[in-house]
């Protein structure tokens, strides 16, 4: 039965932990690859604008600052014209006529001025005023090109203009200075126009703000802007870094005499651009979340819709034994303990009817069966935890109420199930009853309440059986035998212990038969009836059975060496080992290893094997009888076949079961006339006998009167060691 209930529940938890595990670190990948590659983009876009910026800056502001020396340089080679010709005139309407004619082809100047010695400025318009820049004019007067300090514009005062002013010299003497007006601002607002100027321009005589392209002062837009006014002052040319995050630069180079111009690179589109690329990158990130996010939500309601499916049993949609094991882990919290039974139900001989109709009848069977069951415990959830197990829990009763529970349901499985028309079936149950205790756990109470069915199947089944302390005591040993006899062949606490076989015609023992022994140092001595079915069961048998036969060899061995001889020891052959392919092969190694006469050996096996195989095992016999080991029909009188089988196996021995000896002395006269048939085939089939469980003189007598030729006891003597075995046949016998 199939009741360990967490392990395949854990591991299928585990599996999906684990997948989950790897989505996280999966989508955590590509969530840190995306923003790695997101920065990097943002900084090298970032870094290529600035470098843009900065490029474009350097390239702008000497042009300006070319543009201003070469537009000077222009000015000043004109006035030295203008001058040279005001020389030769020789009135004031003359000169008065001479430069409005100059003013019109060089728009550049706002007015030019004849400034006489005595510092009367006459202008191109013909006005008349007393000039009020004297210093300037004394060192034009002295022989130099001059530029005056800014002073508003005669036509408009709001504009800041400044002067060039050069002397006019006739006959090697000064006799004036010519004064040509300059809007450095125009200038320089025309070029600003013509250029993608990334940026405010700003145009600087001495401290003097001449030009701007903001309505901004310097100071109030630039952070420090005084105290960067004040270096630029210092410098003829440098870079401020305001904040390179949004390529914000401050850009300067001095041009011409005492001209600086300086660039701004901040501008709202520069940084809604900067700040667009930005956000971008945010967006992306924000937006790789949410997919990641919908991708690891969608992988989570994949998962809840697995985990909702491994909790239910597809054939009958009941809750399945994880669900189950859910349940009694909450239900067994030592915090929220609640007393409980469980009912642990084992459909009887279920497999016979998959066997004779065919699974998919047996499973309408189940299915029927489950929605039958599921009435009766009504509000009491119902678990299908193997093909034919089922299990429910029903809070505490008393004891009475809970055999009702259990007879109640065995009743009910009595009613035939209808499959059709014609059809109808009739399953019965085995029920295991387990109460809760503080302090218990799922595997244990399931164990238990296996138990308790396994004890109502031992008593033929469709019938309840509470667990009790000596269930449990029992439950306990065949768990302990479970857990340790898979180590004792290799811990070495395995040992021989052989059995005398009297000849009643030679009054001596004759043969033996070899009896496998544990002792366990953990558990003590384990009776056989309780560790061979589990040999058997686990396939053990067969390294076990090769164990066997090799200390058996050993032994006979041994013996002959010590003086004894004329003997056979027999051996219980299983029907695994038997049919196992190495079984022949190893036999005749180890019969070459021991250097055993193989006419000193006796296999012993049961009747199943004819039943199985027949074929195969009248081979097997054949093989090895041939091969010298003789062989021997064990528990004659057990089974179906017993009769059939004398003339099919190729057997020189018979066994007959003790059975028959204990059913002679209860009944004598229908037992001994089945006994002396048993015994008269064998003669006649020229078969020796040998009857087991002799244990009075007796039963002894009345054998030998039957014709018995060999018997086997503890008249004659229990299962011994091999030193004490070997004793026994130097004892005179008497019987």
């Amino acid at each position: 039965m199939d009741h360990l209930l967490p392990i395949e529940h854990k591991m299928g938890r585990f599996n999906m932990s684990k997948r989950q595990l790897q989505a996280y670190i999966l989508m955590t990948i590509i969530l840190l690859a995306v923003v790695t590659l997101t920065i990097l983009n943002y900084h090298s876009t970032e870094k290529f604008m600035t470098e843009k910026v900065k490029s474009e800056l350097t390239e702008l502001l000497h042009n300006f600052s070319d543009e201003t020396n070469k537009f000077t340089i222009e000015r000043v080679a004109e006035l030295e014209l203008i001058a040279d010709y005001v020389a030769f005139l020789e009135n004031d309407q003359e000169i008065i006529q001479f430069l409005n004619q100059q003013r019109e082809k060089m728009p550049f100047f706002t007015s030019i001025n004849f400034i006489s010695i005595d510092g009367e400025v006459l202008t191109n318009s013909g006005s008349l005023y007393k000039m009020e820049h004297q210093e300037s004019f004394e060192r034009a007067l002295l022989g130099e090109t001059v530029f005056s300090e800014l002073f508003p514009s005669y036509e408009d005062p709001t504009k800041l203009v400044t002067a060039v002013r050069m002397p006019v010299i006739k006959n090697d003497q000064t006799v004036g200075v010519i004064s040509g007006v300059l809007n450095m601002g125009s200038v320089l607002g025309a070029i600003a126009r013509d250029s993608n100027l990334p940026g405010t321009l700003y145009l600087l005589k001495e401290n003097e703000l001449v030009y701007t392209t903001s309505d901004i002062n310097f100071e109030e837009k630039i952070p420090n802007g005084f105290s960067i006014l004040k270096q630029i002052q210092e410098n003829k040319q440098g870079t401020f870094v305001i904040d390179e995050n949004i390529a914000h630069f401050v850009m300067y180079q001095r041009a011409g005499d005492n001209w600086t111009v300086v660039v701004d690179s901040s501008t709202v589109e520069m940084e809604k651009q900067i700040s667009f690329i930005f956000w971008r990158n945010v967006l992306i990130v924000v937006f790789t979340i949410l997919v990641l996010c919908g991708i690891l939500l969608f992988i989570r309601r994949i998962e809840l819709r697995e985990d909702k499916m491994l909790k239910r049993d597809l054939l009958t949609h009941l809750p399945n034994r994880v669900l189950l094991e859910e349940q009694l882990n909450k239900d067994l919290n030592q915090q929220k303990y609640k007393k409980f039974t469980l009912f642990f139900i084992n459909l009887d001989r279920f497999k016979d009817i998959n066997e004779r109709n065919g699974y998919q009848l047996g499973d309408r069977v189940l299915y029927e069966i489950c929605r039958k069951i599921q009435t009766f415990v009504g509000k009491n959830e119902l678990f299908r935890i193997g093909g034919d197990e089922l299990v429910f829990l029903v809070p505490s009763h008393s004891d009475q109420e809970l055999i009702s529970i259990g007879n109640g349901l065995i009743k009910l499985m009595e009613e035939p199930i209808e499959l059709s028309t014609f059809e109808s079936a009739i399953v019965t149950c085995s029920i295991g009853i387990r109460k809760s205790e503080l302090g218990d756990w799922p595997d244990l109470m399931m164990q238990d309440a296996t138990f308790a069915v396994h004890e109502a199947k031992k008593l033929g089944g469709n019938r309840s059986v509470f667990f009790s302390q000596e269930l449990g005591n029992q439950n306990e040993r065949v768990r302990l035998i479970a857990n340790h006899f898979v180590h004792a062949l290799a811990n070495q606490e395995y040992y021989m212990v052989y059995q005398p076989v009297y000849e009643l015609s030679k009054k001596q023992i004759t043969s033996y038969e070899a009896l496998l022994r544990w002792e366990s140092p953990i558990i003590g001595p384990v009776s056989p009836a309780e560790f061979i079915p589990l040999l058997e069961e686990s396939d053990l048998i067969i390294p076990v059975g090769k164990w066997i036969l090799r200390q058996v060899a050993t032994q006979i061995k041994q013996w002959e060496e010590e003086g004894q001889s004329d003997f056979q020891v027999a051996t219980n052959i299983s029907v695994k080992q038997m049919m196992h392919p190495d079984f022949f092969k190893d036999v005749k190694t180890i019969i070459h290893e021991t250097m055993v006469s193989p006419h000193q050996l006796v296999f012993e096996i049961t009747e199943t094997v004819a039943v199985q195989n027949s074929r195969l095992a009248t081979q097997i016999l054949t093989e090895l009888n041939e091969l010298g080991v003789q062989t021997s029909l064990d528990d004659f009188g057990t089974g179906y076949s017993s009769l059939s089988i004398l003339k099919l196996l190729p057997i020189q021995q018979l066994k007959v079961d003790r059975s028959f000896i204990v059913e002679m002395e209860q009944d004598k006269d229908k037992s001994l006339v089945i006994l002396q048939g048993i015994l008269d085939i064998a003669k006649n089939l020229g078969l020796s006998t040998v009857m087991e469980g002799v244990e009075t003189q007796e039963q002894l007598q009345l054998l030998k009167n039957m014709g018995v030729q060999k018997v086997q006891g503890y008249l004659i003597s229990r299962p011994v060691v091999a030193e004490l075995a070997i004793e026994l046949r130097k004892k005179k016998w008497t019987y």
